[in-house]
């Protein structure tokens, strides 16, 4: 088996890696997309005519196993809002908000968010913030308050706020890696220069060819500007949201330690995962892939020579 990452560089710029498990060297490493691209290949000619549509016919080309943790996921989510309704009926309160310049704001707990009360104060400062700090942690735009709390913005020039934006891009590639591959994410933290994602794809290679088709199913997805949802989840849930992926169930076993995890969705992807995220995925303006690279799957990467066909 082999895994697949695609990390980016600074400026927007992607470089793609590929991981893979102790073994053979695939064959084919600098073949034609065709031969990397078997789920939509598996479409019909119907089908990938739609995909030139954008975002709003991808759902037609989403795999088996992604559809089915959509519908699961949205189960999940119904369960998290109505517990979070509750929540606010019992537990909301009004609260002081502390603000940077020393200011401070009312706001209700369990319904008032950071981006809100930012946008209270000015829609450019909404807008413009990638995530927000709560007493000191970082903190989705989105996600409500609890209570008293301080609470900063953070923009992309803060080295914090940054990791998000890669984070947040890295799951938007996990996204479009799935469709077009079909294959396992293992995992796809942000890095202090960019992002990557690793997928295992049994044998098949990323060759160069496929770039642009990536970067085109990017842009679907961005344009689509779906949310980050987040939505906390049973631990036992976990193993049945995942079932399909190895990786995850192996994180979920080794790294998941209490009752609860998150999870966070934008557009096709649910992913195990801490956050915090960017509000949606029209946040991301650029993406750019440029290179690929082997590597085992807890070992050294090497680069992919590059195609000669």
């Amino acid at each position: 088996g082999r895994d697949r990452t695609v990390m980016a560089v600074p400026r927007g710029g992607l470089c793609v890696r590929a991981l893979r498990l102790p073994g053979p060297r695939p064959r084919g490493c600098s073949g034609t997309p065709a031969e990397t691209a078997p789920w939509s290949e598996r479409a019909s000619k119907g089908d990938r005519k739609c995909r030139e549509g954008g975002a709003a016919t991808q759902e037609r080309l989403w795999p088996p196993y992604v559809r089915e943790r959509l519908l699961r996921f949205e189960e999940l989510k119904g369960r998290h809002d109505e517990t979070l309704r509750e929540r606010a009926a019992r537990e909301g309160r009004p609260i002081r908000v502390r603000l940077p310049d020393g200011k401070s704001v009312e706001a209700a707990s369990w319904k008032s968010s950071p981006y809100q009360i930012a946008g209270a104060i000015s829609r450019r400062l909404a807008d413009t913030a990638v995530v927000a700090t709560v007493n000191g942690t970082l903190w989705d735009l989105h996600r409500p308050l609890e209570g008293d709390a301080s609470v900063e913005l953070l923009k992309f020039d803060d080295a914090a706020a940054r990791g998000v934006f890669w984070h947040s891009s890295a799951h938007l590639l996990g996204a479009a890696m799935e469709l077009l591959y079909a294959g396992l994410l293992s995992r796809g933290p942000s890095t202090e220069t960019g992002f990557f994602y690793d997928m295992y794809l049994e044998g098949r290679c990323a060759p160069s060819g496929d770039f642009s088709e990536l970067q085109r199913i990017c842009r679907s997805l961005m344009e689509a500007r779906y949310p980050f949802e987040r939505v906390e989840v049973g631990r036992d849930e976990l193993f049945q949201l995942f079932k399909h992926n190895k990786f995850k169930l192996r994180f979920v076993e080794e790294k998941v330690t209490t009752p609860t995890a998150t999870v966070y969705r934008c557009g096709p992807l649910v992913d195990l995962c801490r956050g915090p995220h960017i509000r949606h995925t029209g946040q991301v303006k650029a993406f750019r892939i440029e290179k690929v690279g082997l590597k085992l799957f807890t070992g050294r990467i090497t680069p992919i020579p590059p195609s000669t066909s």
